[in-house]
């Protein structure tokens, strides 16, 4: 059979790439029109959201998604230059591309940020246009590239689009609608990310610290309209009235002049902030960010399934899991599971308390122990749980679907293994 002629090769890999990409947006995105400029915006999407619409003042942020398909290494592919930065030459909050390689069970995808087109790869001059050379021996080849979830991916591109400037987004859409307001829910993708921390919520703080911030912000601007009246009365009757007014309000208990203002600064936010972007970096450098981000789920699924097999939980049992895994891919090999009797797993007497449990003195009622590199034990009392009205609780469900610390404790070892 002879060979396909190039125009036809270049035709079909094109065609592949868009209806690949397209099966992937679909599923979280509207695709509200397809592009024919041959420079290569193929889809303009646009988040489901229905109660927003293109003329609200708050609209939705669309989305550009160039589709690209890497025949192997040896192909290269370009990007014009203002589909990927601004006119500041910052990286466009809502710009992707998805390439594939690969036919059928040998299909790949890799997903690319503006952020990270600018940061690994260079502008040519090609066609007397500048664009962005991606060679198919770099993106076939770094693991922070491939796409391990198409879940992660999609809510990644959501992420990137509510934090988009309106003013930007709009302009590079070439639409011209009213100024957005604050959305205090908007943060930087990277710090989205679902990774457990021993803080908190990152994005839902960050959140309640933005509109503290308004509010005060607000507190000050009323202050200073109420001063800028007083600088501009002719009337010093009106003009004392106003201070009077001023003074009322922001008298302390000395009678003296203060302005109260929260304190909007915590160093834990701040370092918990730190490490987070730091573990994020790490882990997507490895292409490894989304299978650490699937590790609590595969650890709760596995503990879930055997506890709601053994309910009910003795308060006086220890759950024991020790867990095999790869120190260089997180890769799961076992989890073993054991329901013991305390007094036998600590080897401590048998001596029940006023409350029905075995008094632990020292014992603590969950720990972790190293067995070998990549292996540990993980042990805690899974039957003393607080639960406010357990008479009516399915603990079936609870104990399948309950986010404990202990998946986070287990985590985190892994994660030092691994970076250790």
């Amino acid at each position: 059979m002879s060979e396909h002629p190039t125009w036809l090769k270049v035709m079909q890999n094109g065609s592949l790439g868009e209806t690949r990409t397209k099966a992937l947006l679909i599923d979280r995105f509207w695709i509200l029109e397809r592009s024919v400029d041959i420079q290569g915006a193929d889809f303009i999407i646009q988040r489901r959201v229905t109660q927003q619409n293109l003329l609200d003042t708050r609209p939705p942020r669309l989305g550009v998604v160039q589709a690209k398909f890497f025949e192997s290494e040896a192909t290269s592919q370009y990007v014009h230059k203002e589909y990927v930065v601004d006119l500041d030459c910052q990286p466009r909050d809502e710009f992707f591309l998805i390439a594939h390689t690969g036919i059928e069970e040998n299909s790949k995808i890799y997903f690319l940020t503006a952020k990270m087109i600018v940061e690994n790869f260079s502008i040519a001059d090609t066609d007397g246009a500048e664009k962005y050379r991606l060679p198919g021996k770099i993106v076939l080849n770094d693991p922070k590239y491939l796409l391990g979830s198409r879940k992660y991916a999609l809510d990644r591109i959501e992420n990137q689009l509510k934090l988009a400037d309106f003013t930007k987004n709009r302009m590079f859409i070439s639409w011209q609608l009213p100024k957005s307001v604050n959305d205090f829910s908007a943060i930087q993708p990277d710090f989205a990310e679902p990774l457990d921390n021993w803080w908190g919520d990152i994005p839902d703080e960050f959140k309640k610290l933005k509109e503290t911030s308004y509010k005060a912000m607000n507190d000050i601007e009323e202050v200073y309209e109420k001063l800028k009246l007083v600088t501009e009365e002719t009337d010093p009757i009106k003009a004392l009235e106003i201070m009077d007014d001023l003074r009322s309000d922001l008298r302390d208990g000395n009678n003296k002049w203060s302005i109260s203002l929260p304190d909007l600064y915590d160093p834990e936010f701040e370092s918990v902030c730190h490490e987070h972007i730091e573990r994020v970096n790490k882990l997507r450098e490895r292409g490894l960010l989304d299978t650490f981000i699937n590790l609590r789920g595969k650890i709760r699924d596995s503990a879930g399934d055997f506890l709601s097999k053994n309910l009910p939980i003795d308060s006086n049992t220890v759950h024991s899991m020790v867990i095999n895994f790869s120190i260089k891919d997180f890769t799961i090999f076992n989890i073993e599971h054991k329901l013991t009797p305390i007094e036998i797993y600590h080897n401590i007497p048998h001596k029940i308390n006023q409350f029905g449990h075995i008094d632990l003195g020292s014992i603590k009622y969950s720990g972790l122990t190293d067995i070998s590199e990549g292996n540990f034990e993980y042990y805690w009392l899974a039957g003393r749980i607080h639960i406010d009205k357990k008479e009516n609780i399915d603990f079936e469900h609870f104990y399948r679907t309950k986010v404990f610390s202990v998946y986070y404790e287990c985590i985190e070892k892994m994660y030092y293994e691994w970076d250790y």
